[in-house]
């Protein structure tokens, strides 16, 4: 909270740790004579001890620098520093002379920028102006909307923000407070994403004001609570007392006068410490009034004394104790707004689509937790099917007589005694017999009693009923498929089983015939081939069983992947001189360990060549690519083959799945090679993948971890 005494906030005493030290080193670094070399940091210096309200040493170390022996940019914001100091310590003829002249230097170099900085201190003059003259509201609006648009154009979102922050303080000023707080928003829009949370404060502090004399005061104290704890944050302390000015006149208003007074004390102090004479004089004028409020005419004399000292070094004389007719338009028209939020707020209550319950303290009947009915919205008299009149000042147990109301009625009774909140979210209530439904409703502790908002949620609560059943329903449907999923893979396995040894006899027998009739050795290899292709369909199916039953046993040891691809190489040779296939390996390294088990790291491979031989045209080339890079290993088998659509690509590994493009010379394809490929090398700890562009052939890549040799070695 506000003006924090010290040692209390360890964030605080760790920021004024960060800027004292910075300070230190600042003052340490500086020359004895102001140079270009430490300009900069004179200036830094400067506007560090502007922040914090310190005014003399400020134009101590900025007047060197004004020189035409610094650089333009230098000059430029010492003469722009020294304006804003004088303008922040109220002196105001000072301010506005120092940017009259920056502004027709800026003008004569042709810097735009520049320009638009003192003519934005003009206009702010122009505001504090008018707070104690007729106003030149106005004028600064002028100026600000013409400075606008040319940090906009210069991508300056300081500048931008402090232009709409002007903006605002203009059109509150005049009366516009709609416009007041589209700009002070948007102040604080352009703060924020571009970091300068260091000045939200500002624009924070001007809505506060607005909402605060708007009437609007459940908006208002949120707002300078914000506003204070920006400020507090940013060490400004002449923001921090502006804060402290305004929610101290709202606490006033909300008669928390105790809280007001002690806020207005401590910042009359950091007022009168920092030199801020309109400030101090504003706040002796709110202590005068309120010490006249509790009769205590001497604390009254003292503040009116102190008041008046203020106002002369400003040029303001207060009548403080002779302006009470002054004080009672400023009361009737606070009066005025209070009444017209209240209408509004009664309006909006009575409109509302739930019902608003406000219950009072019940005075007898407590041990029941009943209460008195105080208010009812349109929709709460709806719900009990009473009319609003009928029921007001009547016991709630009397008017709502349902069983189900006694779910109401301990909670009730429990915010009641502690002040906190509860909320029952959903409950099934009957307000008219034999139709209960359901509500969300929260309790409330008001002033002598709760306030309820009953919320009907019956939808809601038929739609996730819904939702939950087809949930239960699409659970069960999916463990039926996974059941059957899992029966047809064993009924397949059985049967694969079950059919590979006769199968296995007729391959034997075809291979032990010997005959000299070329047409009985053309049948007989065409039985040989038809039985070899059907033993590897169904050594498939059985090793999709197995890899599904878990049953699948790996030997995972270093091996050496290129004599396993030469191995491959070898074997596959035959099928590829008779597909008139070019097989190709590529080793550009020596030697390449990983750690798999043999037996599955060469049934993927033996896959990934044969499917590329399958699909290969004539006269094509299959070219096998071993390469380490970094921990992995990398085999790509590339093809030349029609290649694979995208659609199909995103099937390819599943099981039984057949693509669009054929094997070029009719080979069979159960669909489940891939798939296999897939769960051996994820089971080896590997990856696996796939390249291909339609009618550019394809690449499957396969990695796995790569082991160095002293590794492999067991070293």
């Amino acid at each position: 909270m506000y003006l924090r005494a010290e040692n209390e906030d360890e964030a605080a005493r760790e920021r004024e740790a960060l800027w004292q030290a910075r300070l230190c080193s600042l003052e340490e670094s500086l020359e004895p004579t102001p140079s270009w070399s430490d300009a900069d940091k004179r200036l830094e210096l400067a506007a560090m001890l502007h922040w914090r309200g310190i005014y003399h040493p400020v134009l101590e170390l900025l007047r060197p620098l004004t020189d035409s022996e610094f650089p333009t940019p230098v000059v430029a914001q010492a003469r722009q520093l020294i304006a804003d100091a004088h303008f922040r310590h109220d002196q105001y003829d000072l301010a506005n002379r120092q940017y009259h002249e920056n502004l027709e230097i800026a003008r004569a170099q042709g810097d735009e920028y520049w320009a638009a900085r003192a003519k934005d201190g003009i206009g702010w003059v122009l505001i504090e102006v008018g707070h104690y003259t007729s106003g030149e509201f106005a004028d600064a609006h002028k100026v600000f909307a013409e400075t606008l648009p040319v940090y906009q154009k210069n991508g300056k979102p300081l500048g931008e923000a402090m232009a709409l922050q002007g903006l605002s303080r203009a059109y509150a000023g005049a009366g516009d407070y709609d416009r007041a707080l589209q700009n002070a928003e948007q102040a604080i829009t352009v703060f924020r994403e571009n970091g300068r949370t260091d000045y939200l404060q500002l624009p924070l502090i001007q809505m506060a004001m607005i909402y605060r004399d708007y009437g609007s005061f459940h908006l208002s104290d949120p707002m300078f609570e914000a506003a204070i704890d920006a400020a507090d944050w940013s060490q400004d302390r002449y923001s921090q007392v502006t804060a402290a000015l305004g929610y101290g006149c709202l606490l006033g208003f909300l008669s928390r006068k105790e809280e007001s007074r002690k806020i207005w004390q401590r910042a009359l102090t950091m007022a009168d410490r920092h030199e801020f004479p309109r400030l101090a004089h504003e706040i002796s004028v709110q202590l005068a009034n309120d010490a006249v409020d509790r009769e205590d005419f001497r604390s009254a004399y003292e503040h009116q004394t102190a008041g008046q000292r203020y106002g002369s070094q400003i040029g303001v004389v207060s009548p403080l104790l002779n302006n009470q007719h002054l004080l009672l338009r400023n009361q009737l028209h606070h009066t005025q707004h209070l009444q017209d939020a209240l209408a509004h707020l009664t309006a909006g209550i009575e409109a509302s689509v739930d019902g608003i319950f406000v219950l009072g303290e019940p005075q007898d009947n407590i041990a029941k937790g009943d209460f008195v009915i105080r208010f009812v919205n349109a929709c709460a008299a709806e719900m009990l099917g009473r009319r609003p009149v009928d029921i007001l000042h009547v016991m709630m147990g009397e008017v709502w007589r349902s069983p189900t109301a006694a779910l109401l009625q301990q909670p009730s009774r429990r915010v009641w005694e502690t002040g906190e909140l509860c909320t029952l979210d959903p409950v099934q209530l009957e307000f008219k017999e034999g139709h209960p439904q359901w509500y969300s409703v929260k309790i409330a502790p008001i002033r002598d009693g709760v306030a309820w908002t009953v919320s009907d949620v019956t939808k809601r609560e038929e739609m996730q009923r819904e939702i939950l059943a087809q949930r239960d329903r699409l659970e069960e449907a999916n463990t039926r498929l996974v059941a059957l999923d899992r029966e047809k893979t064993e009924m397949m396995a059985i049967a694969a089983h079950d059919i590979r040894g006769p199968v296995g006899n007729i391959y034997s027998i075809s291979r032990s015939i010997a005959s000299d009739e070329p047409e009985t050795r053309r049948w007989l290899g065409v039985i040989e081939a038809a039985s070899e292709s059907l033993l590897a369909i169904l050594g498939n199916l059985l090793d999709v069983e197995r890899i599904e039953r878990g049953e699948l046993s790996l030997d995972l040891q270093p091996i050496e992947v290129s004599l396993l691809l030469e191995e491959v190489v070898e074997q596959f040779s035959a099928r590829a001189r008779e597909k008139r296939i070019g097989l190709k390996l590529d080793l550009p390294i020596a030697s390449a360990w990983a750690r798999a088990d043999v037996n599955s790291f060469r049934q993927t491979v033996q896959n990934l060549v044969s499917n590329a031989l399958k699909f290969s045209p004539m006269d094509s080339t299959v070219e096998i690519r071993l390469s380490v890079a970094g921990r992995r290993l990398r085999i790509e088998i590339r093809d030349e083959g029609p290649g694979i659509s995208p659609e199909d690509q995103d099937l390819l590994f599943g099981k039984f799945v057949r693509l669009s493009s054929r094997p070029t010379d009719g080979e069979s394809s159960t669909g489940l090679g891939l798939s296999i490929v897939k769960r051996l090398v994820e089971a080896m700890d590997g990856e696996v993948g796939c390249i291909s562009t339609l009618g550019q052939g394809t690449t499957f890549w396969i990695e796995f971890p790569a082991l160095s040799l002293r590794e492999a070695m067991g070293g």
